[in-house]
Formats: structure tokens, sequence, C-alpha cells
């Protein structure tokens, strides 16, 4: 499929292994009873020539299982490269407290879109200067690939010295990000070009899609975390039970 890898052979058990070694969080999803939850690997164990993991056992879980064929169950989860992954396989054994899965047979790993995009969380700016006058705006997502851009709220007046267009450089701009729980990350950027402008009728605000043209190394770096840290946040919020 386009925009995914197929992992076969030893690798599948290199990854069980990193995520049970990790503590990850995995997310599962039956296809009998729509069953979800959130959960972790935490044994590999074999019988025979077959390789299972073992998961906890969600609450209100039959145990009939048919030995032979097992049940359809659903995984995915975020792998150590930050990407998203994906596989099904078959619960072939159900314990009081402890469910055994049998190895898949492969994984996908999906890569990211060239245009692909991450909502960021409430408060996230980013301020620029325009011809000397510092401007602060709301900042609506990200987007990582090809290029770094972002899409911002920029609330425009009829003065010429801060009106922007599409073409313009916007330079010294700061992009702020405020998580929750954490002291506020900033990121510097040297110089951004406006490649297209959204008006809003009626309001004197648009939507501005800013593609990042200069940014140092170590700034870029920093970006793209915060980029992959929020990409992992949206994932455990679609795991909550």
């Amino acid at each position: 499929m386009k925009n995914q890898d197929h992992i076969t052979g030893g690798q599948i058990r290199s990854i069980i292994e990193q995520l049970k070694n990790g503590k990850s969080f995995v997310r599962i999803k039956l296809s009998e009873n729509g069953i979800e939850q959130l959960t972790m690997i935490y044994d590999i164990r074999s019988k025979g020539n077959r390789q299972f993991f073992i998961i906890d056992r969600p609450e209100g879980f039959s145990d009939d299982v048919d030995p032979a064929n097992g049940k359809r169950v659903d995984f995915e989860f975020v792998g150590v490269d930050r990407l998203p992954y994906f596989f099904h396989t078959r619960i072939l054994r159900v314990d009081p407290k402890e469910i055994w899965v049998a190895f898949p047979e492969g994984i996908a790993r999906k890569q990211l879109r060239r245009n692909f995009r991450v909502d960021v969380p409430s408060g996230t700016s980013m301020s620029f200067h325009r011809n000397g006058v510092k401007i602060d705006n709301q900042v609506v997502n990200l987007s990582l690939g090809g290029s770094l851009c972002a899409l911002i709220r920029y609330s425009y007046t009829d003065e010429s010295e801060t009106a922007i267009s599409v073409g313009d450089f916007l330079t010294d701009i700061e992009l702020v990000f405020r998580p929750k729980f954490s002291a506020p990350q900033r990121v510097k950027i040297g110089r951004a070009a406006v490649v297209r402008i959204d008006e809003k009728p009626d309001t004197p605000e648009m939507l501005c899609a800013l593609q990042f043209t200069q940014i140092e190394k170590s700034e870029e770096k920093i970006l793209t975390e915060m980029i992959y840290i929020m990409q992992r946040e949206y994932l455990k919020k679609r795991l909550q039970i």
C-alpha cells in the first residue's frame, strides 16, 4: 500500500521486544465485540514452534476462544521512530488474567505524507517582525514533510507597514509551545515565506500558510521533536478508554 512499509521475518520480534522493554502503550481493538483498550505487552513466550506475546485480559472479554482459529485482534502503536504502526493477528489462549496473542505475519508502518499536519495545543503562538513591527499570532497547525510549514491566524489592519501578502518574507520568528505540565518551549526561525492567504469575509482575520525557509539545524531538531510529541499525544487521546 502507498505510504506504508511491510515488516516481516525477524524484525517482527525485534519490534515486539521494543514494545515490551520500553513499556510502550498499544491500542487493541477486538472486531467481534468492539472492545477497544490501551494496554502493554509484558511478556514474550513460545509454545512449540509458535511465538506469543502476553497482554492483560480486558474486562468483559470472553474466554470462548477456538484454539485452532482464535479471535482476530487489531493493534496500533507509535514506534521508536515516531511513526504509526498497525497489525492484526489472533488470540489463541485466554487465561483468567492474561491473553496469549500470536505473533503477526507482518506489521505495517505508515510513512508520513508530505503534507502531514498536526494540530497544536491551545495557546501555541508565533511572533514575527514585519517592517520593524512585532506581530503576535495564534498557530492553528504545523506540517512536516518536504518542508516545515505553519498555518496561523493573522488579524490584519489597513496599515501598510504590517500588511502581508503571498510572496512576502517574514523574519525574526519565534514559535512558542505552552504544554500543560511543563515550561514553554521556544523555537527560533530565521525566515519564512507567505505561501497562501485565506481571508475570512467580514472579519479582520485571515489564515496564512507560512513555509520556513531559514532555520538553524538545532532549532529544526527541536521543532521536529515537538511535532512528533504532539502526534503521540493525539494518538494517546484516541487510545483513552
